[in-house]
């Protein structure tokens, strides 16, 4: 992920959370965990600046819906696990950022609701769609991939 599309995507977070009203932090990474953009709105609870983080690093390489263990079947114990790994949280409002199979990065925000939390890191997703940051066109090699493919940075 791009310098550029991390900056797209908070903004995008920031613009959603001022029309819902709530103080938000949004922290994006790239695929391999690691902070590229970050941003806690005045006012936010100061802990959303870690939950932000570590609920962008559970979108990345937490337990995903497609995950045996992430479902549980209702097993108390199997639920309480993914608490115990550092930096994983069950908390929703993170989102991974996925361009074709490949996860590029991930999202997370917190300072709302679950439900304001998701509606902001969606609005975060959607601005890198609506900015071709993710290639979804075929063919696209002057977009993020073709980036990535190259191994290179053109300025972004």
């Amino acid at each position: 992920m791009s310098h550029l599309a991390a900056q797209t995507v908070v903004l995008a977070v920031v613009e959603r959370a001022r029309e819902l009203g709530v103080r938000q932090a949004v922290a994006v990474l790239d695929a391999n965990g690691l902070l590229m953009a970050f941003c806690r709105m005045e006012g936010a609870p100061l802990i959303s600046r870690e939950m932000a983080q570590n609920k962008a690093l559970t979108a990345l390489f937490g337990p995903s819906a497609r995950d045996p263990f992430a479902r549980g079947g209702g097993d108390p114990a199997l639920l309480a696990s993914p608490s115990q790994r550092p930096r994983i949280t069950p908390i929703g409002g993170g989102l991974p950022v996925v361009a074709g199979d490949e996860r590029i990065g991930a999202i997370g925000v917190s300072g709302g609701t679950l439900e304001q939390d998701m509606a902001c890191a969606q609005a975060g997703l959607a601005a890198l769609r609506a900015g071709g940051f993710l290639g979804e066109s075929a063919g696209d090699e002057g977009g993020e991939l073709g980036e990535r493919r190259a191994g290179g940075v053109r300025g972004r």
